[in-house]
């Protein structure tokens, strides 16, 4: 293909680049599955860092071909054009074995959409994704920064959804603000121009190409249609041709009607190193054995030392002693598994599909889409039975944690965990989830007088009660969560020998109210942080998820229950609050609500609702004003030390905890002393609503207005602060329901 030569600025290196390429469709492509095309093709650079792209035409569609595809270890990144998929299909549900998806979804029509599976353990950052819906003039694109062992790379997929898109300058633009920082450029996509033509189209392509100082690599055609001419729309485009180790094409027709294109560029990524977890095999003990000796433990060692945090800390010891010797740490190795369901009988029908639909596209005669469409619908009949079938097994007959666990490897629930050490540095993460917003001092301390002088509640104080050893042992019971806290010490090592260690346990938490010290070793705090979008790209878009010692846990749970019977019997919490309350839930706010609004439907009015959301609410929490705010409704001096202790000196912020919602329930009660609307709250989540006739309509935003003012005061009193983002209003009658922007609320209002 002599016409590529005014790409290159050597024609020696392209030359020898392109007898390096593989680039007209092998003879055996249509013979081997696309698996073993592709690791034909990488088996004697496995050390190179190795890409493919498809224009997949729907990854849901496709996903067990590519499961069937892309299993290879030399394969380090695979560039995904037309991925259809859109931001309600979780990630995980498409995710493949050893790579971290990261999209770029089409939204607002259908189709398109541009995704990269990169090796999860290549660390990466994202640089530039096309705007969603993509402009008319504008392709789809993601472009990464990869770091490889020694230097760092722009990654880029680039499509174009139409020969009428005119992309060029965007794509000009893009590029002359990336290219130039890195040394080396990697991009591949469909680009829509059809570089065979000599057009107009192509002509402005190859310029601007050469404008930027990249090539383009030799190949033939790569769209293949029935009855139509063949034409060059997938196009590899690189920065230094004398880094190619080789670069073809083959058909992918279980994907669609483009070849796969792919490159080993001579950089050598990062080898991926084996995750090992420390884990006990509480599976393998011996019950009657760790029972006897669990009775024989010397627990004097809990019992006669002083200060809570001796009595915690021998007791962890003897605990982790004992189960040292029954269920000692083990060495695991983390694997990635294919799908099970994926046999070698739906293998070998997959491959068998692909060369039905390769011999239509070469010879389009209606026998022959017959054959390809009967095999195919066949292929994903076995492939849906298959699915289910696995499903149906796996779930039939099994404890809910055991299939919640499996619905997980299926993305439903909570995302997978998202490579954060390589995307973001750990420090600033955890500065990150530790720092809160400023809080005027003068304000802090004016709103503290005000508590004070709040009238002395006519109800006794609040005391704790000794707990019983029955209250421990159904405090123990009920926690269900067998995650493992900074401790070391898990459920499971709990539960088999309660019998034992209740009375010691009864002990160790009784000697933490009596003291008003809260443990030291159960303030520490195992972060997690979680992406709140697919593609998380501030560390502002992840929120901290803690997780806790088990038996801290514990503790919390007997105080929440206390505190909360005070609570309810003194009717101290505002009757519209309903988060984290028995005989509570989203369902009693949601059902409030829209009582209300029907039976202002009914009565001809208007409903007026505010939907506001406070910016990190637990987090920016003052503690000062917390234990004011518990002071104020009587809790009494001694409780106020334990929840002092609870509160500070913890290694993060309290996130997560037993306590810490109905703390929070507690710090927000007065919010609405002085709202005039209606109001319903659940935790943090505040709606205020007033209803009139279409006629006195203004009259009802000034109210709310009016309402506003006060939350803003009321915000600014307790350092918390509401997200005009996220902050909605919403005009609903009878026939209509109009979402009208924030900027209705009036222009003085500051959040």
């Amino acid at each position: 293909m002599d016409h590529y030569d005014s790409v290159s600025d050597s024609s020696t290196d392209f030359q020898s680049c392109q007898s390096l390429s593989s680039n007209t469709c092998d003879s055996f492509s249509s013979i081997l599955p696309l698996q073993d095309v592709i690791e034909s093709h990488f088996s004697h650079f496995s050390s190179h860092f190795n890409v493919v792209h498809i224009n997949a035409q729907s990854i849901p569609a496709h996903f067990p071909d590519m499961l069937a595809s892309f299993n290879q270890t030399s394969l380090h990144a695979i560039l995904i054009s037309e991925t259809w998929l859109k931001p309600c299909l979780s990630s995980t549900s498409y995710s493949l074995p050893g790579f971290h998806l990261i999209r770029n979804d089409r939204i607002g029509s259908g189709g398109g959409g541009v995704a990269i599976y990169l090796r999860s353990h290549l660390a990466y950052k994202i640089l530039s994704a096309s705007s969603q819906p993509p402009p008319l003039d504008n392709g789809e694109h993601l472009f990464l920064e990869v770091e490889l062992a020694h230097t760092k790379i722009l990654l880029g997929v680039f499509y174009a959804s139409s020969l009428r898109v005119n992309y060029f300058t965007s794509f000009e633009t893009i590029l002359e603000k990336l290219s130039p920082l890195y040394t080396h450029n990697i991009i591949m996509g469909d680009f829509n121009t059809c570089l065979l033509k000599h057009d107009q189209r192509s002509s402005s392509l190859e310029t601007l190409i050469r404008s930027l100082n990249l090539h383009i690599l030799p190949l033939s055609a790569t769209h293949h249609f029935p009855n139509s001419t063949p034409s060059l729309l997938d196009l590899i485009l690189i920065s230094s041709l004398s880094h190619v180790s080789n670069h073809g094409q083959c058909p992918a027709d279980a994907f669609s009607y483009h070849d796969l294109i792919f490159l080993s560029y001579n950089l050598h990524p990062p080898k991926a190193k084996p995750k090992i977890i420390l884990q006990r095999n509480f599976g393998g003990m011996d019950l009657d054995a760790l029972f006897k000796d669990a009775q024989e433990v010397d627990w004097s060692g809990v019992l006669n030392v002083p200060t809570i945090d001796e009595k915690v800390h021998a007791f962890h010891a003897a605990l982790i002693k004992l189960y040292d010797t029954h269920a000692p740490l083990r060495r695991i190795k983390l694997k990635h598994l294919p799908a099970p369901w994926l046999t070698a009988d739906i293998r070998l029908l997959m491959h068998k599909k692909s060369k039905a639909k390769t011999r239509y596209k070469m010879k389009p005669t209606e026998e022959n889409k017959t054959a390809f469409v009967k095999i195919r619908n066949r292929c994903n009949r076995m492939c849906r039975d298959a699915q289910r079938r696995y499903i149906h097994e796996s779930v039939e007959n099994d404890n809910p944690a055991k299939v919640w666990k499996f619905l997980r490897t299926l993305g439903v629930g909570k995302q997978a965990d998202c490579p954060i050490s390589k995307i973001f540095n750990i420090d600033d993460l955890n500065r990150h989830f530790t720092t809160t917003s400023d809080f005027d001092i003068v304000t802090k301390s004016d709103t503290l007088n005000k508590i004070t002088s709040m009238p002395t509640p006519k109800h006794s104080p609040f005391l704790l009660s000794r707990f019983t050893d029955s209250d421990v042992e159904k405090a123990t019971k009920s926690i269900t969560s067998n995650a493992v806290g900074s401790d070391g010490i898990s459920r499971n090592m709990v539960l088999p020998i309660l019998d034992v260690i209740n009375p010691i346990l009864t002990h160790i938490l009784n000697a933490s109210i009596t003291s008003g010290v809260f443990p030291t070793a159960w303030k520490e705090a195992q972060v997690i942080p979680l992406p709140k979008k697919p593609n998380p790209t501030l560390i502002s878009h992840f929120r901290p998820i803690s997780i806790l010692p088990f038996l801290s846990k514990v503790l919390e749970r007997l105080v929440h229950q206390q505190l909360s019977f005070f609570l309810n019997r003194n009717s101290l919490l505002n009757p519209y609050q309903s988060g984290f309350r028995p005989g509570h839930s989203t369902t009693t706010a949601l059902v409030q609500i829209t009582d209300d609004i029907r039976h202002g439907m009914d009565n001809g009015l208007l409903t007026v609702l505010s939907l506001l959301d406070f910016s990190s609410a637990f987090n920016n929490v003052n503690f000062e004003l917390l234990l004011r705010v518990l002071s104020s409704i009587n809790i009494s001096p001694t409780v106020i030390d334990w929840f002092h202790s609870y509160l500070y000196g913890r290694r993060q912020r309290i996130r997560g905890g037993v306590l810490s919602p109905l703390l929070f329930t507690i710090f927000i009660n007065s919010i609405s002393n002085e709202l005039t609307s209606s109001y319903h709250l659940y935790a943090d989540d505040l709606q205020i609503y007033t209803q009139s006739p279409v006629a006195t309509l203004q009259d009802a935003v000034l109210t709310i207005n009016t309402d506003f003012d006060h939350i803003a005061q009321w915000s600014k009193s307790y350092g918390l602060q509401v997200n005009p983002e996220k902050t909605q209003l919403i005009i609903i009658d009878k026939f209509v329901i109009n979402v009208l922007s924030i900027i209705l609320i009036k222009n003085q209002f500051n959040f």
